[in-house]
C-alpha cells in the first residue's frame, strides 16, 4: 500500500489537520527531507486550508536545496494566508539560503510592518543583517527580540550564536550559560555550549554538557549542586565510579519520571494499589475461583513477575536507545541496562510495601520467615541483571528480536505457575518446571509469604550458583564486545 493510500485511510477517519501533520513532521524530525516533502504534498491535497502544509512543505524543499519549489509554495502561502507570518519569514529564509539578499530584505520589511509582535520576524531580520555584514543592525534586531519576547528562547539562543560565529568562545560560553538558566529544557543550550567549551580546550566540561543534553537538565544541576568531583564516565575501569554513575542516572530518571506526572511520586503508590485491587475484585469477589487464599497466592506471584517483566521490557532496547550518548563519551554499554534495572528496583520497594499491607489485611501477618525475603529479592535482582543484560546485548546485533520480547515474557508468565499451583503439575515434570528460574523464585516467595515457611534453600542455592556463572559469562561477553557496540548500534 502506498503512503498516499495509507494516509487516505486516516483522512477518511477524520483526523484533525494537526494530528495528520505529525505524519510529515516525523519525517522532518528524522531529517528525511525528500520523504517529508512528499508527505506534505499529500497533506496539501487533503487539507489545503491548513497553513503548515504549505509552509512546512517549503522548508522541506529548502533543505533539499530546491529553492524554486520552496518559493512557489511560499508565494501560494502568502496569497492564501495573508495573516500568517510564516509565508514571509520562511520566504526570507529561503531567499537568504539562495543568496538573494535583496528579496529577503523586501519580504522582511513587509513582515516587520505587518507582524511586529512575532518573534521569528525579528530573529530572521537579525540573521539577514548579519549575512549582509551589518553587525550593529543584527544586534539591534536581536536585542529587540530578547526584550520584546523574553519567554522565547530563540532570541537568547541567537545572541549566543553570534558570539560563536565571531569566534569569541568565552563570550559564547557565558551567553549559553544564560540560555540554560532561562531555558533549562532548550537542547541547544547544552549542545552548542559543549562546542564552545571544546574550542576553549575544556573537554571535561563539554562532556558534562553533552550528558546533560542526553539525560536532562537535572543531571547537570545535580553535579553543580554538589561540591564533590563531577561524575563523568570513567576513562579507566574503576568499578566504584561506574556504580556511582549508574546510581546517579537511575535516581535522576526516577525524579524526572515523577516530575512528568501531576501526582508525582503518588503514582508509584497508586499503580500497585490499583493493580492489586483489580485482581482482588475479579478473582476474589466476582469469580470467587481458586479457593480460599487464592487471591494472596495470585498476587504474591504477579507482583514479583511484574517487576521482572517491566524491567526486561524497559532494558531490552536500552543499548540501541543509548547510541547517542555512546558516541559522545566513552562509556560501557553495560551502563544502559543496569540503569533500567536500578530504576525499576527503586520503585519496586513501594510495590512490595503495598503487597505486604494487602497480605496483612488479608489475614497473613508477618512472621519470622519474612526475613528470608531479602535473599530471595537479591537472587531476583541477580536474575534480572543476567537476563536483561544478555537480551540488551543481543538485540543491537539482531534487531528483530525486540519484537519477540513481549511474546517471550508472556510465555514465561504462563510457564511460571502464576495462575496455578505447583501440585497441578505432574511429579515427573516438576523438575523441568523448576528449572525455569522465574518459577523457582515465585515458589520461594509463596513459601515465605503464603505458606509461612522458610524457602527451599537447596533450590535457591542452585539457582544462585547458576546465575553467578551466567553473570560471569555476560560480563566477559560485554568486555569482548565493548569496542563493537558503537559501530553496531548505528547500522
Amino acid at each position: 500500500m502506498s503512503e498516499n493510500s495509507a494516509f487516505k485511510i486516516d483522512h477518511d477517519l477524520l483526523l484533525k489537520p494537526n494530528d495528520a501533520a505529525q505524519w510529515a513532521r516525523d519525517a522532518m524530525a528524522a531529517r528525511r527531507w525528500e520523504l517529508a516533502a512528499r508527505r506534505w504534498a499529500t497533506l496539501r491535497a487533503a487539507y489545503p486550508d491548513y497553513p503548515p502544509v504549505w509552509i512546512q512543505g517549503a522548508i522541506a524543499h529548502r533543505h533539499r536545496g530546491r529553492h524554486l519549489e520552496a518559493e512557489t509554495l511560499l508565494e501560494e502561502a502568502r496569497r492564501r494566508f495573508a495573516d500568517h507570518p510564516g509565508g514571509w519569514v520562511q520566504g526570507a529564509r529561503t531567499a537568504l539560503a539562495a543568496g538573494d539578499l535583496k528579496k529577503a530584505e523586501e519580504l522582511l520589511e513587509v513582515a516587520r510592518a505587518r507582524f511586529p509582535d512575532k518573534a521569528p520576524v525579528w530573529l530572521c531580520s537579525s540573521d539577514l543583517a548579519w549575512a549582509q555584514g551589518n553587525v550593529d543592525i543584527a544586534l539591534e534586531h536581536n536585542q529587540y527580540a530578547r526584550s520584546r519576547f523574553p519567554d522565547d528562547p530563540g532570541g537568547h539562543s541567537q545572541y549566543a550564536e553570534m558570539a560563536m560565529k565571531s569566534g569569541d568562545w568565552e563570550t559564547a560560553r557565558e551567553r549559553w550559560t544564560e540560555v540554560r538558566a532561562l531555558f533549562p529544557d532548550w537542547p541547544a543550550g547544552y549542545r552548542r555550549a559543549a562546542e564552545a567549551e571544546e574550542n576553549l580546550g575544556r573537554s571535561r566540561e563539554a562532556r558534562r554538557l553533552r550528558l546533560a543534553e542526553a539525560h536532562g537538565a537535572e543531571w547537570l544541576e545535580e553535579l553543580e549542586s554538589e561540591e564533590a568531583k563531577p561524575i563523568s564516565p570513567p576513562q579507566r575501569r574503576d568499578w566504584r565510579n561506574f556504580v556511582d554513575l549508574v546510581w546517579t542516572k537511575a535516581r535522576l530518571n526516577l525524579k524526572s519520571e515523577a516530575n512528568r506526572n501531576h501526582l508525582r511520586y503518588m503514582w508509584w503508590i497508586l499503580d500497585p494499589l490499583l493493580y492489586m485491587a483489580v485482581f482482588y475484585v475479579v478473582f476474589g469477589l466476582l469469580l470467587q475461583r481458586g479457593g480460599e487464599g487464592f487471591v494472596a497466592y495470585l498476587l504474591t506471584g504477579l507482583v514479583p513477575f511484574q517487576w521482572f517483566s517491566k524491567t526486561l521490557n524497559q532494558t531490552a532496547t536500552s543499548i540501541v536507545a543509548g547510541k547517542g550518548l555512546m558516541h559522545k563519551v566513552r562509556i560501557s554499554p553495560l551502563f544502559f541496562p543496569l540503569v533500567g534495572i536500578v530504576q525499576n528496583s527503586g520503585k519496586q520497594l513501594l510495590v512490595f510495601a503495598m503487597l505486604g499491607i494487602f497480605l496483612v489485611l488479608y489475614g497473613l501477618p508477618p512472621t519470622i520467615h519474612w526475613l528470608a525475603l531479602l535473599p530471595i529479592v537479591l537472587v531476583q535482582i541477580l536474575l534480572m541483571v543476567v537476563v536483561c543484560c544478555l537480551v540488551a546485548m543481543v538485540i543491537p546485533f539482531i534487531r528483530d528480536l525486540s519484537n519477540l520480547v513481549p511474546t517471550g515474557i508472556q510465555f514465561v508468565m504462563f510457564a511460571s505457575g502464576i495462575f496455578y499451583t505447583v501440585d497441578r503439575i505432574p511429579t515427573q515434570w516438576q523438575t523441568l518446571f523448576f528449572s525455569n528460574p522465574v518459577a523457582n523464585l515465585l515458589y520461594q516467595y509463596r513459601q515465605v509469604l503464603v505458606e509461612n515457611q522458610w524457602p527451599e534453600w537447596r533450590m535457591l542455592s542452585w539457582l544462585t550458583l547458576g546465575l553467578l556463572v551466567g553473570l560471569g559469562v555476560v560480563l566477559w561477553m560485554y568486555r569482548r564486545l565493548e569496542p563493537v557496540f558503537p559501530r553496531v548500534v548505528i547500522e
